[in-house]
């Protein structure tokens, strides 16, 4: 049986005016799942921890070295494991960041994720429970 793909992923997060919002990642035609919305990252290579993977692939897709940032959980979805980390970011993250890897990024709030219906089938359920789960680690 083949072993699934480790992936570490990145959900930056900030809150305002009461709603958390996390940003998110517009598929190019190039990649899997072109034109869905996910999650920043990329595969773990071998040998390589989740966070030395997740700080790589975030160097490499928003040319952005994250600090403090949290595990959030290990997801068994079909075909990879996933390890999510999120970082709490301020306004000027956009300021920061080049999207090097995909077509652009974009904030959601709750309503927004709810609204929207191209996202990645595996980071739909995980989403649900970021935003339950987010406004209690500020």
């Amino acid at each position: 049986m083949k072993s699934k793909r480790k992936i570490s992923s990145l959900a930056p997060y900030k809150n305002e005016n009461g709603s958390i919002l996390i940003f998110m990642q517009k598929r190019a035609r190039d990649q899997k799942e072109p034109g869905f919305f996910g999650f920043f990252g990329g595969g773990a290579a071998e040998n390589e921890t989740p966070e030395e993977a997740l700080i790589r692939e975030i160097k490499e897709e928003l040319d952005f070295i994250p600090e403090n940032f949290k595990h959030f959980g290990e997801y068994n979805l079909p075909n990879i494991i996933m390890d999510l980390f999120v970082l709490k970011v301020g306004d000027d993250f956009e300021k920061r960041i080049k999207i090097s890897e995909g077509d652009y990024g974009k904030w959601f709030s709750e309503q927004d994720f709810l609204n929207e219906k191209e996202f990645i089938t595996g980071d739909l359920a995980i989403l649900e429970e970021l935003y339950q789960k987010l406004p209690n680690l500020d």
